[in-house]
């Protein structure tokens, strides 16, 4: 893990952004990536919980688990205890995956949070994160690590561009201070 044992001395926290959900309900390979990379972090860090952050995406098939479910029984098939598993389920993309699973990390009194997805997405992700535990005013480190990207030149082509393309969306919108200090679901629980 690209933590060192001595910067990450006190409480931990894995938080693992969801993926797709095919219209079978079934994982995509990048949840599946993830999920196996995030298992290897579970035993590199045996006491640290498990947040499995995804609800129903914009392309979410209907009737399906939610991602976080998915990635929860590929979890617990991969062998991390059920007791370590967080499911945050209100997210739908990158930047509610940081603001829910921020306020999880908060109320567990984390010090120091690994972030698991793809490698093309990793920047994107750690930017985000970063970015709204700043805007919070949390004291949280947070690092990344990442389960290597799609197969074959044309899908990690394509999904290298769309990652490219989203971070200058996400540059803009952080800029503009969008939804950092609170997300809209958590604004209407208060």
């Amino acid at each position: 893990m690209p933590m060192n044992s001595a910067r990450a001395a006190g409480p931990r926290l894995i938080v693992v952004l969801g993926a797709a959900v095919r219209r079978d309900g079934t994982a995509s390979p990048a949840m599946r990536r993830r999920v196996s990379h995030a298992a290897a972090a579970a035993r590199a860090w045996p006491a640290a919980p498990v947040v499995l952050s995804g609800g129903r995406g914009r392309r979410h098939p209907d009737g399906a688990d939610s991602e976080a479910r998915v990635m929860a029984a590929l979890a617990r098939a991969e062998g991390v205890a059920a007791e370590r598993l967080i499911l945050e389920e209100r997210s739908s993309n990158t930047l509610e995956n940081a603001c829910q699973s921020l306020s999880l990390a908060a109320r567990a009194g984390a010090q120091h949070i690994l972030v698991v997805t793809d490698e093309p997405h990793l920047p994107r992700a750690l930017l985000t994160f970063r970015a709204v535990a700043r805007a919070r005013g949390l004291t949280v480190d947070v690092d990344g690590t990442a389960a290597p990207g799609p197969e074959g030149t044309a899908r990690r082509l394509a999904t290298l561009c769309r990652e490219a393309a989203a971070r200058l969306v996400y540059r803009w919108r952080l800029a503009r201070g969008r939804a950092l200090a609170a997300s809209q679901d958590e604004r209407q629980d208060q």
